[in-house]
């Protein structure tokens, strides 16, 4: 079910629901410290005299300063999606720690939101976009900016040793022809969050939920026949040939690169399955297609949903916006595709290629996403850091009290899986907008899913020739 799982709703989430607590300092390098030393005084080149004066060594480097040559007195900015208010303390703490690190760098912080690709696209079609930039990967941003070549290729900007503090399927998501373009961040992992109140009514029990996507369609059925409901399901619609190579393990592009083939019969199966669930009536076909992913979210915190996909921070948003919901929630592992991978990563931090302090940009994205930084923002949030040292923390194997930390004992096993199967597509923006109007009519007006998808193969490939 939808590699959205932990895309923009989880984000938002984060976002506006988590219950913000101060995040825990990072460790800094011990102050130097004085040392008294006996100096010899020469007087009248005939009188010795000894006296004690204290020293104070000169600083050594900061171990967080990992990048070289960062430009001296870099002025730089950087843009995160929906951090502010409730991770202020966070990214200023962070961006605090930073300008210590790189003595003499400035950075400027600004967050956007419900705005953000729009502010985005129209900073960079101005010239003036920021040098470091928070971008979701679930959603297929990064590669969308990659592939336009407006993102720095950190691959080659980047030291081996730091791409050896991620995880090595991190590091690898989002590749555009083998390079990669983000510094991973905070991660999240799928989770089904499900209403007992409605769930429970079935007569399944939980551990009943289905392994496999292909066992949704079964179990939206009987939900509607034993309670009335409707699933709450949401189509990745920024990203859907990603949805296709997760879910239905098909292959979208040909081995070349020069060919779309998202026609296949792996993919007719995948939109035949969705296209079933409208057609039985078992899902709700508002929250099915949308861009706003606060239609599933208020579906399933309004109590008229049984389960719902997202990350365990969501549990937060719908115990402060239904308090009386929280004590009926439990989770389950959410179903994988026939790709057999649990997905890809949720959020990195990426370069513009055209900043005019390149150093200094990747030194600042590499720093929001080292180990101390994964490790705070996990603290106020149920993410999950890209740092395998990160999980070294006590934090991690401290015993989880509430719902929304049930997934930390799993979490470095799960997020150490993640990974990016999706090969690079080209004017992926367009196709994506292609296949969007082509599933439409066969989700809802029954045409026929594979006339619609060979259609929209040809209309792709006629952009790419």
């Amino acid at each position: 079910m939808r590699t959205k799982i932990v895309g923009l709703l989880m984000l938002a989430s984060i976002l506006l629901g988590a219950c913000a607590a101060p995040a825990t300092p990072a460790a800094q390098p011990p102050a130097p410290t004085p040392q008294t030393v006996v100096q010899t005084v020469v007087v009248n080149q005939t009188q010795i005299v000894e006296k004690q004066v204290v020293v104070t060594p000169t600083p050594g480097p900061d171990p967080e300063a990992v990048i070289p040559n960062v430009e001296p007195n870099a002025q730089i900015t950087v843009w995160t999606f929906w951090l502010s208010p409730t991770f202020d303390s966070y990214v200023k703490d962070t961006i605090a720690r930073f300008e210590k690190a790189y003595p003499g760098v400035q950075v400027k912080w600004e967050d956007h939101q419900a705005t953000f690709r729009d502010d985005l696209n129209a900073a960079f079609a101005a010239g003036n976009a920021p040098d470091v930039i928070n971008l979701s990967v679930t959603e297929g941003w990064v590669s969308q900016y990659a592939t336009k070549g407006l993102l720095l290729d950190l691959d080659k900007a980047v030291p081996q040793s730091v791409k050896d503090t991620y995880f090595p399927g991190l590091w690898k998501q989002q590749l555009v022809n083998g390079d990669n373009y983000q510094f991973p961040y905070y991660q999240g992992i799928a989770i089904e969050l499900i209403n007992k109140q409605v769930y429970d009514k079935t007569g399944l029990k939980p551990e009943d939920f289905p392994k496999t996507v292909d066992g949704l369609p079964a179990l939206c059925k009987t939900i509607k026949q034993k309670t009335g409901t409707l699933c709450d399901i949401r189509l990745t619609v920024s990203d859907l040939l990603s949805q296709m190579v997760y879910e239905a393990g098909a292959k979208v592009i040909s081995d070349d690169g020069k060919k779309y083939t998202f026609d296949g019969p792996e993919a007719v199966a995948w939109l035949q399955m969705y296209a079933g669930m409208v057609k039985d009536g078992t899902v709700d076909r508002n929250t099915l297609v949308t861009t706003d992913d606060r239609v599933g979210l208020n579906l399933f915190t309004s109590g008229k949903a049984a389960f719902y996909q997202t990350g365990p921070n969501l549990i937060r948003d719908v115990r402060a916006n239904n308090p009386g919901l929280y004590g009926y929630l439990t989770t389950v592992t959410a179903p994988v595709g026939k790709s057999g991978v649990v997905g890809k990563g949720l959020m990195g931090m990426s370069v513009n290629a055209k900043s005019k302090y390149p150093n200094a940009a990747v030194a600042l994205a590499q720093f929001f996403t080292n180990a101390a930084s994964n490790v705070a923002l996990s603290k106020m949030a149920a993410v999950y850091p890209s740092t395998p040292a990160s999980y070294d923390d006590p934090f991690f194997s401290a015993p989880s009290v509430a719902i929304e930390d049930s997934a930390k004992p799993v979490a470095k096993d799960y997020v150490s899986h993640l990974a990016d199967i999706v090969p690079t597509l080209p004017k992926k923006d367009d196709v994506n907008d292609i296949v969007l109007h082509a599933i439409e009519p066969v989700l809802f007006n029954g045409a026929d899913a594979q006339k619609a998808l060979s259609d929209a193969v040809a209309k792709a490939n006629a952009l790419i020739q």
